[in-house]
């Protein structure tokens, strides 16, 4: 079995990208800083070869007057002048005698001499390669379009290539040490950086092997990305533990909201089955499946609870609120009878799915009539807002205590006991408008009253979708 490689400490990696862009950097400096040089000090060549022919051209050249007058000429200029010990100045007369410098380059050494010293045109020549290449300037020597000979300037390379070693060793060196110096740095500042993320990980592998969510990675530190990405883990986590401390209540509330109800009916039947004779068989059964029925209710609720959490798809199109909200009305009050009012804008739509609107509004009447008691009003009002269709359900009850308003949405919460409902109508009313792009929102004042608000799109020039004219699947309330 081949052993799995452990990658490189992140620190180490990004200490290695550092580096290498560094070293690239390092490397095209020093390229653009030899090449520069180079230039220049060629360059500088040129131009003292070129005052070199200058100078004998507007001088020695200028005062000879016939062919045998330029090798004397030649002879008295190049023994006045001081040459480097890397330049060479000949001079080939007319007949062939050839007059150089002294202490210099020696003519034997240059390629090509004999081309260079019969060269009828003014030229510059490179010879050999290397470090030990030649420069050589060539000018034809005239008098009244006769050339009398020819003179060749000419200088080894060695010194260029000499200042640029003596310039690239220092380079090489300064840069060297620049870039371990870098990477030094580099490693340092990754470390320092780094260091909240070696923390958030040992800390997320704690919490991991603890199973212990309530913990959270920490200090954060400062708001930079690591920082905000510690925040945004922590958020996560009480996310995570709150969604877990919901599915544990969800799961004991679910689980005892059935159990009655299968005890009632067992019971019921068991009473049925121990003395058939003597016991009212048909109030028993009754009994039982009423509570069967019960559950499937609350089962169907559960159902639908679990498919809008997965994203249940709806169709929203435009709805007449007005026909949807007396709709909603007209089911509702078949529980009780209760004073109505109705206030509804006519020709307003809604973006909605028509069933499910009608749930949502169903459920809301149900909830007041169950809750405002006998003599209380209800009042169902519906308006344009902007760009949204407002539908309001109030009563004039008892209200709702400030301490339960931030959970009436919630799953299995009663903010009564002994309402007959499972808790669930409106976890399905906030959750089928939310599905369908609107929100819901109660306000309460006790001794006075409670108003649902639902707010859904509005619909701009619809074209109706029929109203539904059946009540949606169930009628469970908190």
């Amino acid at each position: 079995m081949t052993p799995v490689r452990r990658p490189l400490p992140l620190a180490v990696r990004l200490s290695a990208t550092t580096a290498m862009v560094v070293a690239a950097a390092l490397l095209v400096v020093a390229g653009l800083t030899v090449q520069i040089t180079r230039h220049h000090l060629s360059e500088s060549l040129d131009q003292r070869l070129r005052a070199s022919a200058d100078s004998f051209r507007n001088g020695p050249a200028r005062r000879v007057g016939g062919p045998g007058q330029l090798a004397d000429e030649a002879a008295r200029w190049l023994s006045a002048q001081a040459f480097d010990a890397h330049e060479l100045v000949a001079v080939r007369t007319a007949d062939g005698e050839v007059l150089t410098s002294t202490g210099g380059l020696e003519l034997s050494a240059l390629p090509r001499a004999t081309e260079l010293l019969t060269a009828g045109v003014s030229r510059w020549w490179e010879l050999g390669s290397g470090p030990e290449a030649i420069r050589a300037l060539t000018v034809p020597l005239t008098l009244d379009g006769t050339q009398l000979g020819t003179l060749v300037v000419a200088a080894s390379r060695a010194p260029v290539e000499a200042s640029l070693h003596a310039l690239l060793s220092p380079i090489g060196w300064a840069s060297a040490l620049g870039l371990g110096f870098a990477t030094l740095l580099a490693f340092a500042a990754v470390r320092r950086t780094l260091g909240p993320l070696l923390r958030m990980s040992r800390q997320v592998d704690a919490i991991h092997a603890t199973a212990d969510l309530s913990r959270r990675v920490g200090p954060i530190g400062p708001r930079d990305e690591v920082g905000r990405l510690g925040d945004g883990f922590n958020r996560l986590l009480t996310r995570l533990d709150d969604a877990f401390a919901s599915q544990r209540r969800f799961v004991s509330d679910a689980s005892h909201e059935l159990r009655t109800p299968l005890t009632v009916a067992r019971g019921q039947v068991e009473l049925a089955l121990s003395d058939p004779a003597t016991a009212p068989v048909v109030d028993v059964l009754g009994a039982a499946v009423v509570e069967l029925d019960r559950m499937g209710r609350i089962v169907e609720d559960l159902l639908l609870l679990a498919r809008l959490d997965e994203g249940l798809r709806l169709s929203p199109v435009p709805v007449e609120v007005e026909l949807v909200a007396e709709e909603a009305l007209l089911r509702g009050l078949r529980l009780a009878a209760r004073p109505v009012r109705v206030s509804a804008e006519p020709g307003l739509y809604a973006l909605a799915d028509p069933d499910r609107l009608l749930q949502v509004l169903s459920n809301l009447v149900v909830n007041a009539v169950h809750h405002a008691g006998e003599g209380s009003q209800i009042t169902l009002s519906t308006r344009l807002d902007g760009a949204e269709a407002v539908i309001e359900v109030s009563d004039s009850g008892s209200g709702i205590p400030a301490e339960h308003l931030p959970h009436v949405f919630d799953r299995f919460y009663r903010a009564q006991s002994g309402t007959g409902g499972a808790g669930l109508g409106l976890a399905i009313v906030d959750s089928l408008t939310r599905a369908m792009g609107g929100r819901v929102s109660v306000a309460s004042v006790p001794g006075a009253g409670t108003t649902f608000t639902v707010r859904l799109p509005a619909a701009r020039n619809p074209q109706p979708a029929p109203v539904p004219s059946h009540l949606a699947d169930h009628d469970e309330h908190v």
